[in-house]
């Protein structure tokens, strides 16, 4: 899910708060003051993947617009929380905040987005794929959020064993991203194309799509996709029978286990232990 443009906003609105157009321009009251400079705040340290100090920051600034009657504030708010909350794995947290935020007319796509990503966490896929039509049904043309819609789309598709699906979503949104500043989306439209390709049983070319994943991934230092891509190309080493599956199994546990993502190090354990007990090729 992209998050800039929010974020962005949120600081411009902060630094407009101390920074009046005119010398005659009123200042921003000082509840309004607050909330800004909270939402700001919880941008920085969502950027920083501080999310636990995010995810309070953003209440604090929801519950303060809120206060003031602001309720397009605190609903942009309330997604920012639920957005952090789902990236500390509290997705059944995030859905409760998501329920706070219904009903502002602006953010509407964005929570069902959100609350698709929640819902997929959780594996309630029919939910996940009723959210995704209701979102479908307010993303008219090109919409800012189509990629987006389309690698949700690609992932309830996969997790429902529908190979073809989810690579024409995943593919539909790697084209709409195509000259745009937008890496890490483009690293998780590579992993779901991949994906896509070895659940397809090509596993030949899931490997270039895996790589390309990973290449942006380093790039963007975040060690969970960095994680999930060697885990991802240890599947596909293993489907065209390659000698180096392990040790892409390897490099997974250990950037899991040196970002204590103790989920994925146990995948990686797993994953490890199963190609272990199966005989490779050449052996007696």
């Amino acid at each position: 899910m992209r998050v800039n443009p929010l974020f962005i906003a949120a600081l411009l609105l902060a630094g407009c708060a101390g920074s009046p157009n005119s010398a005659n321009a009123p200042a921003n009251p000082p509840r309004l003051k607050a909330a800004l400079e909270a939402e700001s705040d919880g941008a920085r340290r969502y950027g920083r993947g501080d999310y636990a100090a995010a995810a309070r920051r953003f209440d604090e600034a929801a519950r303060i617009h809120a206060s003031i009657d602001d309720t397009t504030g605190a609903a942009r708010n309330r997604l920012h929380l639920a957005r952090s909350e789902l990236a500390q794995g509290r997705a059944e947290a995030a859905l409760l905040t998501l329920e706070r935020a219904s009903g502002d007319a602006g953010t509407a796509l964005d929570a069902l987005l959100l609350k698709a990503q929640a819902q997929l966490a959780l594996d309630r896929h029919p939910a996940a794929q009723q959210s995704l039509a209701a979102a479908h049904g307010q993303c008219a043309g090109a919409c800012p959020q189509a990629a987006s819609l389309h690698l949700l789309q690609a992932r309830t598709a996969l997790a429902a064993k529908r190979a073809p699906d989810a690579l024409a979503q995943a593919e539909a949104a790697l084209k709409l991203l195509q000259d745009q500043d937008e890496a890490a989306e483009t690293g998780n439209a590579w992993r779901l194309i991949a994906a896509a390709r070895l659940a397809a049983g090509d596993a030949v070319n899931a490997l270039p799509a895996a790589r390309a994943a990973l290449e942006i991934d380093r790039r963007l230092a975040l060690p969970e996709k960095i994680a999930r891509d060697w885990l991802l190309i240890g599947d596909i080493r293993s489907g065209v029978g390659a000698g180096d599956t392990a040790a892409a199994y390897r490099r997974a546990l250990e950037v899991a286990n040196a970002a204590g993502l103790d989920d994925l190090a146990r995948l990686a354990k797993a994953a490890l232990a199963v190609h272990d007990a199966v005989p490779q090729r050449g052996t007696p």
